[in-house]
């Protein structure tokens, strides 16, 4: 069983960290690795995991609760009773605000902006409404208050990145503990640019020889690799100012795959379902066609590519996608109760994008 989490590993690492920096805990344990032995029969490689970080809270999986941690911790701090953020229609990170400020006691606000419709763009309209998330779609002014605490979309601030680098000092525990091949790629979806530039940090700091292969999914002003070494670099700025042993970090291992966007935010492409069918009937997990699918489509067209030479490599797929099943709660909400401007993504079909 994973090891029961008491606080950051980063902690650990630079203590003069704790009590500068703000944290709760919202991710229990560890999140486990796996071997992807299915693929790898397939693709002919010898050492193909997955970071299993769908598991990282029971409330709501995927990459939001290892940043919330540190964000919601400041949030509290400054006894704020709201939590805005921002995302488009599908947002992950609107329904893990509404689901984490549920637990926490604290109101939601969403605002968003349109992305092209799927069905998973729908579930997460319903989970908002389910979360009591209260929206504002496409409009210029919200209400703001002194209690409002903003989150930036992604959460990719120095706060929200730290929670990756807690997470790469995690993965190297796991190497260090035989449970995984140390990796010599890690394949991992890049939106606001955070996840990865926590990476990108985490891994020097855990004396990895890991290179960060980041796959873009979101536009190119807030995903690109000048954006995700600038986070980077802001990041480790904010670290020294509590512990001057931090060691400087240099950015040859970061790598940015800009080739399987599609040209659109949320748009599914042909190698991106290709990838999601893959994986579902093959190893019987779930990605979603805006950031996991198409970082997995990037990751097998690298072996495709470099069949010979990565063979024998260690490549790590890091999960970002919730796997906690809404199905049931799904089943007891209506769209109407959305915001009636939004009732067109349930009311028009969905398209085929021609694929």
């Amino acid at each position: 069983m994973p090891e029961i989490r008491k606080k950051p590993l980063l902690f650990e690492e630079y203590p003069d960290l704790e009590g500068n920096v703000p944290w709760i805990k919202l991710v229990p344990s560890e999140t486990p690795v796996k071997k992807l032995t299915k693929i790898e029969e397939k693709f002919g490689t010898h050492s193909l995991w997955m970071k299993c970080d769908d598991l990282t809270s029971p409330l709501y999986g995927g990459n939001k609760s290892r940043k919330m941690e540190f964000i919601y911790a400041e949030a509290l701090n400054q006894k704020c009773r709201k939590v805005i953020t921002a995302g488009a229609i599908g947002s992950n990170q609107c329904v893990a605000n509404a689901i984490f400020c549920q637990q926490l006691k604290l109101k939601p606000i969403a605002i968003m902006i349109d992305q092209p419709v799927t069905s998973f763009v729908r579930n997460n309209l319903l989970l908002n409404v389910y979360f009591k998330n209260e929206i504002y779609y496409s409009q210029e002014t919200i209400p703001k208050s002194d209690d409002s605490y903003f989150i930036t979309p992604g959460g990719s601030t120095p706060l929200g990145i730290l929670g990756y680098i807690d997470a790469a000092l995690e993965l190297k525990n796991q190497v260090n503990n035989g449970e995984i091949t140390e990796p010599d790629y890690i394949f991992v979806p890049t939106a606001s640019s955070g996840t990865a530039a926590g990476l990108t940090i985490g891994v020097k700091l855990a004396g990895l020889k890991t290179h960060i292969h980041a796959v873009q999914v979101s536009f190119a002003s807030i995903s690109n690799f000048k954006v995700i070494r600038r986070l980077s670099i802001k990041t480790k700025k904010y670290m020294d100012k509590y512990d001057k042993s931090i060691p400087e970090i240099t950015f040859e291992h970061l790598h940015y795959n800009e080739d399987y966007y599609g040209g659109e935010y949320g748009l599914p492409t042909r190698d991106c379902l290709e990838a999601i069918k893959l994986l579902n009937t093959a190893e019987g997990i779930s990605l979603e066609p805006t950031y996991s699918g198409k970082t997995f489509a990037a990751l097998l067209g690298f072996v495709r590519a470099n069949k010979l030479d990565v063979k024998d490599k260690t490549i790590l797929f890091w999960n970002t996608y919730n796997s906690r099943d809404f199905s049931d709660i799904l089943k007891k909400v209506d769209y109407h109760d959305l915001p009636k401007e939004l009732h067109w993504v349930f009311e028009e079909p969905l398209p085929d994008y021609g694929i």
